[in-house]
């Protein structure tokens, strides 16, 4: 009995205890709940109250059958659908908590709540304005750690609406190949922050950075070091900029601008991203380039569009594995009907085409040759059409509005390089023109005819040598021409002239064509002998009369030719 007596000594300090530690609980928490709405803090001191007498209650309980528990000494006697019905939380008669308080108002509390997580958040976006932004360190994070020298000039600041951001005025990128040359200059940066990292103020977690009004001076001599740059970037910060302006430069050369670009960059370790809009030769242009390096082969994919002039170009690229600097590649350019395909090599800043395909509703054929980009722009293309429909061609010319026909040989003068052209079969109404092969040399905005040869059939054959020089107002063709008649017969018959009249079998003639205001100036013609001055002016004013009295249109009609060879013919004889 001492040893029971003992035992229930003991249990009743652990009560006293428990219910020492109920009142101090309460005490603490009452304290420092009081700023809580008092509908509030009756329901918790009403909850906490009853939790406690359930837990008293228990104790008594095992305290009264604790005889029992050592009589038996075994837990199977147990009797716990007893400690289970006082333990139950059904015990708790929460219909009388809420009519006791049913006059809780329950939009208050929503409205409380809301305030106060709106306070708290306003709190936590306002922490940031009380750091001190050190411009070494910001320097440190957006450009050093991306392996890139920069300083800012301006100001640094902080700006939580609409998202949390830092906000930089006037920063200078120098170039990463020459230190000594600017390769960008940004007038505003902003950079997002992550919004669970704000009080963090020694580990930024930089999200975004958005540039605006940002100059690029993009030296087309340094394009393999750039891209060797970027390749070894592997945690990019995601970049865009707007209102920007591009420069393409040789050296210290301007080549070409795209300005208003807007562009997103994103890098990781397995992609890349770039996507660009912008204006280009008073055009809109879209680019975007993608890269994957997680393929066993690593590609990049580059689409190019210009909108005005309705073309589209996809390019292919795969590291070659027979040559470590070359890039294997296919590309797709089409505009309006016209389309071409081809497989090519990329290798020392120089494009080798290998296999194409081009077409359109003029003509069909293939292209080869090479197109170097640096030190400068320049090509060197084989041009070999299976066939050219001449009747299409010719009725596209007259469709031209009078502008774009003056404008039809104005070469860019960046456009530099050597074109050799083959014509195999030339469709056309009445036949005249079989085939064609012409060399030509395009420079600084110029078209050198170093070649071209026109076979007539069974007629005989025809070359032409000269230059197209542009200016300003002006194109004009100086050209010479030799004419070589192999059957005089079927040449008289093909243009309607009387067999009995005598021609040379050959003619030279030397002039001058007004591409723009279309007017023939003849300088000389031969035959056997040199042909008289006032002959001379006589054909002259007679080929401006019938073959430019309707512009192209009669240019390219073969029966105006005719009737004039007619009565050239005649009139000399």
């Amino acid at each position: 009995m001492k040893y029971v007596y003992f035992k229930i000594f003991k249990f009743s300090t652990v009560l006293k205890k428990i219910n020492h530690i109920k009142d101090s609980f309460l005490k603490r928490f009452y304290k420092n709940i009081q700023a809580i709405p008092n509908q509030i803090f009756h329901i918790f001191k009403y909850f906490i109250h009853n939790m406690f007498l359930v837990i008293h209650k228990g104790i008594k309980l095992i305290i009264n059958h604790v005889f029992k528990i050592y009589k038996i000494f075994s837990l199977k006697y147990l009797n716990y659908s007893v400690i289970y019905k006082y333990f139950n939380l059904k015990k708790i008669n929460l219909n009388k908590i809420y009519k006791k308080k049913n006059t809780i108002n329950y939009k208050n509390i929503i409205f409380y709540l809301f305030l106060f997580l709106t306070f708290s958040s306003f709190l936590y976006l306002m922490v940031p304005f009380f750091y001190d932004y050190n411009k070494s360190e910001i320097e440190k994070v957006i450009c050093k750690k991306q392996n890139i020298e920069c300083s800012i000039k301006g100001e640094v600041g902080y700006s939580f609406l609409p998202t949390p951001r830092i906000i930089i005025t006037n920063i200078v990128v120098r170039d990463s190949i020459n230190k000594a040359n600017i390769f960008a200059k940004i007038e505003n940066t902003t950079i997002k922050l992550a919004i669970t990292n704000l009080l963090n103020n020694q580990n930024k977690n930089f999200k975004k950075i958005e540039l605006k009004k940002l100059t690029v001076n993009f030296n087309l001599n340094n394009l393999t070091k750039y891209k060797k740059f970027f390749k070894n970037q592997k945690n990019f910060i995601p970049l865009n900029f707007t209102k920007g302006k591009i420069k393409f430069l040789d050296d210290i050369t301007q080549v070409a601008t795209i300005t208003n670009a807007n562009m997103n960059l994103i890098f990781n370790e397995s992609s890349a991203r770039a996507v660009l809009k912008g204006k280009f030769l008073e055009d809109n242009i879209y680019i975007s380039y993608d890269n994957n390096i997680q393929k066993d082969i690593p590609s990049s994919d580059i689409v190019l569009k210009m909108s005005n002039l309705n073309l589209l170009t996809k390019i292919n690229l795969f590291n070659s594995n027979k040559e470590k600097n070359s890039i294997n590649g296919k590309i797709l350019v089409k505009k309006n009907k016209n389309k071409l395909t081809a497989i090519f090599d990329y290798k020392n800043n120089e494009i080798i085409i290998k296999k194409s395909n081009l077409r359109n509703v003029f003509l069909d054929g293939k292209l080869d040759g090479s197109i170097k980009f640096l030190p400068y722009f320049d090509f060197n293309l084989d041009l070999n059409l299976n066939s050219v429909n001449f009747a299409r061609l010719y009725s596209y010319l007259l469709t031209l509005k009078d502008q774009s026909k003056k404008n039809l040989f104005k070469i860019n003068k960046k456009i530099n390089g050597k074109l050799n052209l083959s014509v195999e079969k030339i469709y056309a109404k009445y036949n005249l023109i079989d085939s064609v092969e012409s060399r030509v040399k395009f420079n600084n905005g110029d078209i050198l005819i170093e070649q071209l040869l026109i076979n007539l059939g069974k007629l005989g054959a025809a070359d032409l040598l000269g230059s197209i020089k542009n200016s300003k107002n002006n194109t004009n063709l100086k050209f010479e021409s030799n004419l070589y008649i192999d059957d005089k017969k079927k040449f008289l018959n093909k243009f309607g002239v009387s067999n009995k009249l005598k021609i040379s079998p050959n003619l030279f003639v030397s002039g001058n064509f007004d591409l723009v205001d279309l007017r023939t100036s003849l300088y000389e013609i031969y035959d056997d002998k040199k042909f008289t001055k006032e002959d001379v002016d006589y054909i002259e004013n007679e080929f401006n009369t019938f073959m430019l009295e309707e512009g192209y249109l009669s240019l390219f009609s073969f029966l105006k030719l005719k009737e004039f060879v007619k009565l050239t013919i005649e009139e000399t004889n």
